[in-house]
């Protein structure tokens, strides 16, 4: 009867530390789990998306990006504390930001890992330079109405234009730099371009909050 009983204990002590191994805590910073609704998984053995697993992409064009491409334009390269503030801000009524996911909208379903909170998709092929010159009025109503970009005469004010925080999927992913590349060409001010280059990889890698649009 006792060893049954120390058999029952020893099988529950392993259960509690199995339990204990994949509950510790897993916050942002430390005594931060949670903003705006983002924080990460909380399950220690939690593996990233398979839409992110595969490590050898053709190149081109999914070629590794520098960590500053937009040189000499000072295109400030910020990180997922840097996105997850922004989020912040933007849940908290911030109107002159706007978190922009620049991948086709396939990439923000379930199966390709969803986007993040609070961004908005703008994909690339509808800013870049390909569709300045096929369709530059559809991409002036694309700054003019999401950018807070105002424009007479074919002349853009940029002095309300919102500070935008671009990404796609990652060091990999030329997306959101053909669209900051475009924006550029157009005069939108360097300090209100926000190159997210980790992008949707790390943001995975981190098992940072995504949601599916």
């Amino acid at each position: 009867m006792k060893f049954k009983t120390l058999v029952i204990s020893a099988a529950s002590v392993a259960l509690l530390a199995s339990t204990a191994a994949v509950a510790k805590p897993v916050g942002i910073v430390k005594g931060v789990m949670n903003i705006a609704g983002i924080s990460r998984n909380q399950n220690n053995k939690n593996t990233i998306h398979p839409a992110f697993a595969f490590t050898s992409r053709k190149c081109p064009p999914f070629c590794i990006q520098p960590t500053h491409p937009f040189a000499p334009a000072e295109v400030e390269t910020i990180s997922e504390l840097d996105i997850i503030h922004a989020a912040r801000d933007i849940a908290n009524g911030d109107k002159t930001k706007l978190l922009m996911d620049n991948r086709t909208p396939v990439w923000t379903t379930a199966k390709k890992g969803g986007t993040i909170p609070h961004s908005v998709n703008i994909p690339f092929n509808t800013i870049n330079s390909k569709a300045v010159t096929k369709d530059p009025d559809a991409v002036m109503e694309i700054i003019t109405s999401k950018f807070g970009v105002k424009e007479q005469d074919g002349i853009f004010d940029f002095s309300k234009a919102k500070t935008l925080y671009m990404f796609c999927n990652g060091a990999w992913c030329g997306q959101s730099p053909a669209g900051i590349k475009a924006l550029l060409s157009l005069g939108y001010p360097e300090h209100k371009l926000k190159y997210y280059r980790g992008g949707m990889n790390a943001w995975h890698q981190f098992g940072l909050t995504t949601i599916n649009k």
